[in-house]
């Protein structure tokens, strides 16, 4: 759907910098001429280059080796980029980028550039210029970093935004970390008269919704009546926000003939992880018809409201759900430590073990060893995604394009791994 942006956000980016460990070494500018150089030991030094631009953070034999790796893949040899070389030339550092994030770079690369290609001296400018912030973000918070490198001017790659409309890069649930499952609770403080709305909205619905599931706040006396009850009715509920935020995107596009920014594909995933929790859950329980008759109308009254609120504010629409979430997120932590502490013969004790239904093996990719207490931390990170997607959401302004499916984001992230790979290496 595994953050302008607040730490949660930048998560993808902020892995790639804490997994890597080398720093890229700094070098004054150097001046370069745009004639094609002879690249031979005897013609260069650690202090010159030959592309279109001084550099400002790439030694010369960094560019030497990116170059060398640019003409090794160069299949027409025109000087010039496409994503197949593109793909090709990921494939060399394959103990940095896995298979399926090649096909993704390459697809997303082929529709920012429009099926075209990028010169080799653009593409060493992109990748210098990520070298330099990644530099310059040295002892900066995680939080505190862009998502991205944009500074006023044309990014080097000339990507284009086309693609964001289409291309789906909500990360693929599953295959959490041991960091990612180890869910914090947070919370954003009320700024304004909206998130305050919203927040007083959140808790109040929260007080009923516990009155009428009989929700007990104390972990050691949750059952699994209790849990399963709470969460099949709450999933019925969470999957339509992100529904209607979908819709109500998708007809003011239609109806505006303009461009969404890349939110629509965010939500209807959204959407979607949300039934997948219900799904599972319901192969755990199967509810009665009373319940069924009370998720009719849940939807019925919720939907409606939520729809209209929508439509008159979506700023007030998604720090509602980004509170929401945090209760979740509450609601679920409590979850596990019952599972966690229940007396063995219970049956929670027994979801320490138990295998969990067959949908959520293959969705969240639990494994043979999986168990109903692993399913629930994946669920909780799940609900901790929505809930920092939907506070960042919140804070955007009209028109800006979705910072999670940015383009040139997802491709500055590519290049910040490509550079540390390419120093790593040099120095073996």
């Amino acid at each position: 759907m595994r953050s302008v942006v607040a730490t949660q956000k930048g998560k993808a980016f902020s892995a790639v910098l804490r997994s890597t460990s080398t720093t890229i070494r700094p070098l004054s500018s150097v001046h370069l001429n745009t004639a094609t150089p002879d690249l031979t030991p005897s013609n260069l030094n650690t202090k010159t280059g030959y592309i279109e631009k001084p550099l400002k953070a790439l030694d010369m034999a960094a560019v030497r080796q990116i170059k060398a790796e640019l003409m090794e893949v160069d299949a027409n040899s025109d000087g010039r980029l496409d994503a197949d070389e593109l793909k090709q030339l990921l494939k060399k550092h394959s103990d940095v980028f896995t298979d399926r994030e090649i096909v993704e770079i390459g697809e997303l690369y082929y529709a920012a550039k429009a099926g075209g290609s990028v010169n080799f001296n653009n593409f060493i400018e992109a990748v210098d210029r990520v070298a330099q912030r990644s530099q310059a973000s040295e002892g900066v918070p995680m939080g505190d970093r862009p998502l991205h490198f944009r500074e006023g001017t044309q990014h080097p790659l000339g990507i284009g935004r086309d693609g964001v409309e289409f291309f789906n890069l909500g990360n693929p649930h599953g295959h959490y970390t041991d960091d990612e499952l180890n869910v914090k609770l947070t919370h954003v403080k009320p700024k304004d008269t909206i998130d305050k709305m919203a927040y007083s909205a959140v808790r109040a619905v929260r007080v009923l919704f516990d009155a009428a599931t009989g929700w007990k706040n104390d972990a050691s006396k949750i059952t699994a009546k209790n849990v399963l009850y709470r969460v099949i009715y709450l999933e019925t509920i969470a999957a339509v926000p992100g529904m209607v935020a979908a819709i109500v995107r998708h007809f003011r596009s239609l109806r505006n003939m303009k461009a969404d920014g890349g939110y629509l594909q965010l939500f209807l995933e959204e959407a979607n992880n949300e039934r997948m929790h219900l799904l599972t859950f319901v192969r755990m329980k199967d509810p009665n018809l009373l319940f069924r008759a009370a998720v009719i109308l849940g939807q019925f009254g919720f939907g409606a409201a939520f729809t209209l609120a929508y439509i008159i504010s979506p700023r007030f629409c998604h720090r509602f759900v980004g509170y929401v979430e945090e209760e979740a997120c509450s609601t679920y932590t409590k979850i596990i430590k019952a599972i966690e502490i229940a007396p063995e013969g219970t049956e929670l004790a027994s979801w320490r073990t138990q295998a969990p239904p067959k949908i959520a093996v293959a969705y969240w990719k639990l494994g043979p060893d999986g168990t109903i207490l692993d399913l629930m931390k994946a669920v909780r990170a799940d609900e901790a995604e929505h809930r920092d997607v939907n506070h960042l959401v919140s804070g955007v302004k009209e028109g800006q394009i979705n910072p999670l499916y940015d383009p040139e984001s997802k491709l500055d992230l590519m290049l910040t791994k490509y550079v540390q790979a390419v120093m790593t290496r040099g120095k073996e």
